[in-house]
C-alpha cells in the first residue's frame, strides 16, 4: 500500500512539474544547436540547405524535449 502511495505521489508530482521540465529540455536541445553551429568547419553544415536546416533546427530540440522526458519519467519509475 505504501508503495502505491509512494508512486501516486511522485506521478502526481511529475504531471505538475512536467511543463516545467519539459521547457529545461527544450532549451538544452537549442544549446545542443548553439553547440552544433560553432563547430560547422569541423562537422555537418545544414546551413546550405533549407530542409537539413530546419530539420536539425527543429528536431534536435524536439527530439531531446521528448527523449529526455522519457528518460525523467523511467528513472522516476512511472
Amino acid at each position: 500500500m505504501k508503495q502505491a502511495d509512494d508512486l501516486e505521489a511522485r506521478r502526481r508530482r511529475w504531471e505538475r512539474s512536467r511543463r516545467k521540465w519539459y521547457n529545461i529540455y527544450l532549451f538544452a536541445g537549442v544549446g545542443i544547436n548553439f553547440i552544433l553551429y560553432f563547430t560547422k568547419p569541423f562537422g555537418f553544415d545544414p546551413s546550405h540547405s533549407i530542409l537539413w536546416g530546419s530539420f536539425f533546427g527543429l528536431g534536435i530540440p524536439l527530439l531531446t524535449m521528448v527523449v529526455c522526458g522519457f528518460l525523467h519519467q523511467k528513472v522516476l519509475g512511472l
